[in-house]
Formats: C-alpha cells, sequence, structure tokens
C-alpha cells in the first residue's frame, strides 16, 4: 500500500466533479468541434472550391482511422507521461490543422490535415475519460462518464447551428479561425488548470472510496485491482468485448446518414435535419442515464437494456417511412446505441478487466472499434444501394442488436475465468 494525503473537502463538493466538468469542457472542444460541428463545413468548402462531398469528407474517414490506430499509442503514453501534457499535445494537433484549413486550395490538404486531427483525437477521447473518471470515481464511475458526453452533446446541440449562422455570416475561412478559438478556450484552460489523472496527484482520494479499515482511511492500493493486460490479451472476454466495440461504433454512425434517408423516402430535407437534432437532444439525457443505469444494475444489464431501446428504434423508423414525427421519434430512441459508444462499453469493460492496466487493455479495444467505424456509412450506404430499399439498413442494425447482446451476454460469463490481482 502507498500514502495518499488526504486533502480535507469539508462541506466543498469533492474535486472529481471539477475533474468531470473539465473533462466534459475539453470533449465539447475537441471530439465536439472537430468531429460533429466542422461538418458544417462540409457543404460550403465542397462549393467554393469545386469538389464533390464525398471528395471532401475523405479526410473524415482518414481522421477517423488515424484517430483509431494511434489508441495503442495513447494508452501507453497514459502511465508513462503526465495527462495534461499529453492531452496538450493532442489540443495543438487538432487545433493548428484547424486554423490552417482557413487558407486550404484542396481536398489533399484536409487529407493532411485529417492525419494529425485524428492523431490528436485518439487522445482525447474516450480511451483517456474512461480511466481518468474510473480513476477519480470509486462510486458513480459510470454516471460521470455519462455526465462528460452529455456536455459534448449539449456543446454540439448549440454550437451546430450556431456555427452555421457564423459561416453564412463571415464565410467558411474565417469561422475556421473561429472555431479554433473557441476550441481553444474550451480545452486549454481546462486541461492546464483543473485536468489531473489521479486524486493522488493532488493529495487525494476518489469520490466514494471507502477504507477496508481504519488504519487503511488514507490510503489507496499501490496498484490498482484489475487483470494484467499480459492475460486480458490472451482471454477471450477481449476478443468478445473487441467484437461488441466494433458491432456498436459501426451502427453507431447512424445519425450521420438520416438525412439521406429523410431524402430518400421522401420526407424532405427539414425533416432530416429535426431527425438529427431529435437525437442530438436525447444524447444530452441518454448519455448520464445510461451511466446510471450502469451503477446501479450493472454494465451488463445495462448493455442490454440500451442495446434493447436501439432495437425498438429501429422497428420505429421501418415502419415510419411516411411519418415525421415517427421518424423522429425512431431518430431519438436510436440515439441509445450512441450512449453506448460513449459510455456503455466503457463501463462494461470496466467491470470485466478492472483499472490495473485497463488504460492498455481498452486503447487496444476502442482502437479496432473505431476503424471499423470509419467503414460503417459506406458499409450502411452499400446496403441501401445494393437492395434499393432504405429500411434494409435498419434491419441490418436490428440484427446486429441480436449478435451485440449475444456477444455482451457471452463476454460476462466467460469473464468469470479471469483472475484479478490487487498488488
Amino acid at each position: 500500500m502507498t500514502s495518499a494525503k488526504t486533502v480535507e473537502q469539508g462541506n466543498k463538493p469533492h474535486y472529481a466533479w471539477f475533474v468531470m466538468i473539465a473533462y466534459g469542457l475539453m470533449m465539447s472542444g475537441t471530439i465536439g468541434s472537430f468531429s460533429v460541428v466542422s461538418g458544417q463545413w462540409f457543404y460550403p468548402v465542397s462549393t467554393d472550391i469545386g469538389c464533390d462531398l464525398s471528395t471532401l469528407t475523405l479526410y473524415t474517414t482518414i481522421e477517423m482511422i488515424c484517430m483509431g490506430l494511434g489508441m495503442p499509442l495513447v494508452g501507453n503514453l497514459l502511465t508513462r507521461m503526465k495527462l495534461q501534457t499529453l492531452l496538450t499535445v493532442a489540443v495543438i494537433l487538432e487545433i493548428v490543422p484547424t486554423v490552417a484549413m482557413a487558407f486550404f486550395t484542396a481536398p489533399w490538404m484536409w487529407y493532411v490535415a485529417g492525419v494529425f486531427i485524428g492523431a490528436g483525437l485518439s487522445a482525447t477521447s474516450t480511451v483517456t475519460i474512461t480511466p481518468t473518471m474510473g480513476n477519480w470515481f470509486a462510486k458513480k464511475t459510470g454516471f460521470a462518464i455519462g455526465v462528460v458526453w452529455a456536455t459534448q452533446a449539449l456543446y454540439c446541440a448549440i454550437a451546430s447551428p450556431v456555427f452555421a449562422g457564423i459561416i453564412e455570416a463571415i464565410g467558411w475561412r474565417a469561422s475556421y479561425l473561429v472555431l479554433a478559438a473557441v476550441s481553444a478556450c474550451f480545452t486549454l484552460p481546462a486541461i492546464i488548470f483543473v485536468i489531473r489523472y489521479r486524486p493522488e496527484d493532488l493529495g487525494m482520494l476518489p469520490y466514494g472510496f471507502e477504507a477496508a479499515s481504519a488504519d487503511e482511511e488514507t490510503s489507496v492500493p499501490s496498484r490498482l485491482p484489475g487483470v494484467p493486460a499480459r492475460v486480458a490479451f490472451r482471454s477471450a472476454p477481449f476478443f468478445l468485448c473487441i467484437a461488441v466495440v466494433m458491432l456498436c461504433t459501426a451502427t453507431g454512425v447512424m445519425n450521420a446518414i438520416f438525412p439521406a434517408y429523410a431524402e430518400v423516402v421522401g420526407l424532405g430535407a427539414v425533416v432530416g435535419g429535426l431527425m438529427v437534432s431529435t437525437a442530438s437532444l436525447c444524447d444530452i439525457v441518454f448519455n448520464p442515464l445510461a451511466g446510471a443505469t450502469s451503477d446501479k444494475f450493472g454494465p451488463a444489464h445495462a448493455m442490454v437494456l440500451w442495446t434493447g431501446i436501439t432495437m425498438v428504434s429501429f422497428v420505429v423508423l421501418y415502419f415510419s417511412g411516411s411519418s415525421a414525427v415517427g421518424s423522429c421519434v425512431g431518430a431519438g430512441l436510436n440515439d441509445a446505441m450512441y450512449a453506448i459508444t460513449g459510455v456503455g462499453y466503457s463501463t462494461f469493460a470496466l467491470s470485466i478487466f478492472g483499472m490495473r492496466n485497463f488504460e492498455k487493455i481498452f486503447s487496444r479495444i476502442t482502437c479496432c472499434g473505431y476503424l471499423v467505424a470509419s467503414f460503417g456509412i459506406p458499409l450502411m450506404m452499400l446496403i441501401y444501394e445494393s437492395t434499393g430499399v432504405f429500411q434494409n439498413v435498419f434491419v441490418f442494425g436490428f440484427v446486429v442488436d441480436i449478435v451485440i447482446i449475444g456477444l455482451v451476454i457471452l463476454a460476462k460469463k466467460s469473464s468469470r475465468t479471469l483472475r484479478w490481482l490487487s498488488d
């Protein structure tokens, strides 16, 4: 055991809550700005520089691939360098190319920028969120992760229409500079002044920490309990978790195809936009709820519950091709899968492998997920184009959800053979 001096909190909120809020701000200025809000630039940029949307947006695929490939490296660096340093470098890798985009003139320039932004996003993502919240929260870990993602969702819901107006007012080039400035204001103060990887770094104990005895009142384990990485990498639950993350992430991008769906079935672009907005609003509520249900009922039960909600959404969407209201309801319910990709499988993996080597284990699991996700949208478009019926995409999603539930149950059962170490 190593001693950790406790900092008296008094009646003040535990510092863990400030880390949670700061992480939400950091996520807003990174994942939110450069993966979601940046979509506002696709149409005006492609129109101005004279290229197809598919040609320009290829940089997002490059971005996601680099993000996935960078995650194992981030998992190793988390235990070797300060989190503040790692996140600061990552934010710089994202902001500098965004500033440069204001001066780009050809699609290949965005492709190059996508490499650097993707590398940065690999650190400002779930790979660092989950272990950091796991370190700071001995209790309510799932809820804390959910609030981080909900904060990012709230930012996207507000920033997307705001930046659409800014682009219209001052043009897309100057707007890139505004996006970079806003993101810097959200991220750098939070990283430099608030975020720390472990409570011991500030002489604190995790929120909800309960010592086993009076002698351990101000002590924490020198090695957190969990499965050693070398054991996890050869285990069946590890590969089953990879399969779960791959399928969840591949279908968790459904939100991006709702505008195309609305146009194809004749509901129109306005309804497509409303479907995306409805899903974004539900995301603000679903993420903390998903975390809370994970804390209360266990991550495995929560995964099954939220995947079941996603299945209901596909049924609603399948039968709502002529109903704007029904399509919006289906889109909102479908955001349950996005909550799973934000909170669900993070807490699920944490419950199986523990915190001992979680950075290394989870980074390799999510690496596979994001590499597959980069092909999720093309795959679903191929299903539509080859069958001529968009509803078949929802049938595909429904079947995938059944497989996810089966894999979750199998992974949880097989995890009983894993031995956790605590010293």
